[in-house]
């Protein structure tokens, strides 16, 4: 049975996977910080930082197995 405590968005992140989400999380700041520079395409600049957000909120829900 399961607790009522735990959301269903709650787990246990493996590390290949992590290193994936971070891995993910690297190259879309590289992206994001060129196009900050060079003052471009203000709209891809929002998608990128809601991209970052939602990998940052994931990560926060889940626990990390070693």
């Amino acid at each position: 049975m399961k607790s009522s405590t735990h959301s269903q968005d709650q787990g246990t992140i493996k590390s290949k996977s992590l290193m994936d989400l971070l891995s993910k999380k690297v190259e879309l700041k590289k992206e994001l910080i060129v196009l900050k520079k060079s003052h471009q395409n203000k709209e891809k600049q929002e998608e990128l930082v809601e991209s970052i957000a939602k990998i940052e909120k994931f990560l926060s829900k889940h626990r990390i197995q070693k």
